[in-house]
Parts: C-alpha cells; sequence; structure tokens
C-alpha cells in the first residue's frame, strides 16, 4: 500500500494550508513544518506555518523561519491542515487548538511514529523513518515539487536532529542517501551543524555549572534540574538549555536520563533521553506526554519533590 499518495492527492487538491508542528519545538517540528509548507507554495498554493512558541535561538538560521507565526485569526478558514510530528491538535496549542473542525479543514498527520487515531481524514506515517523530515521529503519527491536549497537545507537540519548528528541506531543506509541528494541540492551539512551547535549565547556557559551542580545518580538513571532561578541568575531563556540532558545521558552506565525543567507557570517540564531498551516514549504517556523511543517528554504540576517520587519512580519500572 503506498502511504504518500493519498496525502499527495488532498494537498494536490487543496488550495490554502496550515501546517503545524508540537509547542516547544525542535529541529524536526520547525524544518518539516517550514519544508513542507514552502514545498506546497512550490506547487502554487498557500501555506501559513504555526507554532504555538518561538523558533528556538539555535534554529532561527533556518530559511524562512521568520514566516513562522504564533497567531491565527479566528476568522481563517484553511482547505486543509497538516499536522507534522504530532498527532493531537491539543498539543499543537495556542490558536489552532481554538479553531474549529471546520475552520481546520482536513485533517492529515504526517509522522514517523506509529499512532492509532481516527480523527484525520489523512495519515502519512512511515515508521522506517528516521525523523518527519524524512517523510516530508518523500512527500515532495513523489508529488514532483522543486526541491530547492532551501528546502534541501530545511530536511537535512530534521536529519541531524532526529539522528543525533547520524550516530543514533536509526541512521539507515536510506536516510544517508537521502542525506547525501540533500547535500548535492544544496544543503551544506557544516554551515547547519555550526549554526546549530556552535552559535550558543555566553550566557549558556553561565546556566549549564549551576545545573549540573543538580546531577544525581542513582543505579542506572541520572537526572538533573533546571529552575527559574537558574535562569535568571545567568540571564539565560530556557531554551538554550535543550540539549543539557545528553550530559547526565553521557555518563558510563546510565540507561535513561532525566531533566526536570520548571516553567514560568509553576509547572515542571520533564524530558527523558534513553541509550537502549527503555522506550522512554511509554513512560511520557503514563503524564500524557509524547515523543520518540528514546527521546520523550511531559508536563507535571506539583513541586520539584513530588514531581520526581513520581516520575523516577515510573522509570525504575521500565529498568
Amino acid at each position: 500500500m503506498d502511504i504518500y499518495q493519498p496525502v499527495i492527492d488532498i494537498i494536490k487538491s487543496g488550495d490554502r494550508f496550515l501546517i503545524a508542528s508540537h509547542s516547544h519545538p525542535d529541529g524536526d517540528g520547525i524544518g518539516s513544518t517550514i519544508a513542507l509548507a514552502k514545498g506546497i507554495e512550490e506547487m502554487g498554493k498557500k501555506a501559513v506555518m504555526f507554532n504555538a512558541d518561538k523558533v528556538p535561538y539555535n534554529l532561527k538560521f533556518l530559511p524562512y523561519s521568520d514566516r513562522v507565526t504564533q497567531e491565527i485569526k479566528a476568522e481563517v478558514k484553511f482547505d486543509v491542515t497538516l499536522l507534522v510530528d504530532c498527532a493531537d491538535v491539543e498539543r499543537i496549542g495556542g490558536d489552532v487548538a481554538k479553531l474549529s473542525k471546520e475552520k481546520l479543514g482536513k485533517l492529515v498527520l504526517i509522522d514517523h511514529h506509529m499512532i492509532k487515531s481516527t480523527a484525520f481524514d489523512a495519515v502519512c506515517i512511515d515508521e522506517s523513518a528516521a525523523a518527519t523530515g524524512e517523510v516530508v521529503y518523500k512527500i515532495l519527491k513523489q508529488a514532483g515539487t522543486k526541491i530547492t536549497k532551501e528546502i534541501a537545507t530545511l530536511l537535512f537540519c530534521t536529519f541531524v536532529v532526529d539522528t543525533g548528528s547520524f550516530r543514533y541506531s536509526n541512521t539507515t543506509s536510506s536516510l544517508l542517501k537521502d542525506a547525501s541528494d540533500l547535500v548535492s541540492l544544496g544543503a551544506g551539512p557544516w554551515e547547519i551543524s555550526r549554526q546549530m551547535d556552535e552559535s550558543n549565547p555566553a550566557a549558556l556557559l553561565k546556566l549549564l555549572p549551576l545545573v549540573l551542580r543538580t546531577f544525581e545518580m542513582s543505579g542506572n538513571v541520572a537526572w538533573i534540574v533546571l529552575t527559574q532561578q537558574m535562569l535568571s541568575e545567568a540571564n539565560a531563556d530556557s531554551d538554550v538549555a535543550e540539549e543539557f540532558i545528553n550530559y547526565p545521558r553521557s555518563i558510563k552506565g546510565v540507561e535513561v536520563a532525566v531533566l526536570f525543567r520548571e516553567l514560568l507557570d509553576g509547572r515542571w517540564k520533564v524530558s527523558f533521553r534513553s541509550k537502549d531498551y527503555v522506550d522512554v516514549y511509554k513512560i511520557a504517556a503514563k503524564f500524557d506526554g509524547g515523543g520518540h523511543a528514546h527521546a520523550a517528554g511531559c508536563t507535571l504540576e506539583g513541586n520539584l519533590a513530588s514531581v520526581k517520587e513520581k516520575v523516577l519512580g515510573e522509570v525504575k519500572k521500565h529498568l
């Protein structure tokens, strides 16, 4: 069965599109959103790119990232709404979550996580893909869309993010061939890596030692904590800490790493990473979260002590 053609047919039949991904976006979410939108515009159609949160500082270099909006007027109406890397309108959040089904038009899901849902008019899920951007690439290629240098850059970024710069176990020969094609189309690996990894604000180095002081480890689980007070002390924005979880994850013997991040409203955003056998998506799902088998997250209410107890207790059940 061709999982791509039904989505391509819907795209070809519409004129005005909304493309959105999950809040607190990563490179796969933002890159896929913009790449798909630009591909649709290459077809002569209109596309609005939405995310409830601003594009993270290290992704603002991406072409057309300034077009990702946080506002959708209540009176607008779309022919098709495409959700990328997110299987729930509620997780999109913001103004999109307030729009009626009539305003959203046909709902289409494009993802690489297997999700059972009847909420969509069409679903394109390719579990063999390393990133949602890889699924988007296949859709655009099969649709005969011109892959510009800018679209190639956006898609290559999604590959880099979701494969850990081509280090994780989801780095397949098929993905590397696609990556090679994108480089031939103009994507620059060094420029993308430099912008993502070597363009950090000085505040990151002020914040990092404050967070690392909270490091704790029990067996093969390790965790760190980021509070609003630390952000204030370092004069840093929270998005500079996105990769901090990789420090506890890098410790020998650690299977699951956890980052507890205090939000402005007092809730705690909890991020999970695993190395080998633990499916952290299942842990996050226990707390109404989502994500991947080796990278997931959720948000909980309560004080830090109670949140830690709940989360670490659940983690230990999966070890």
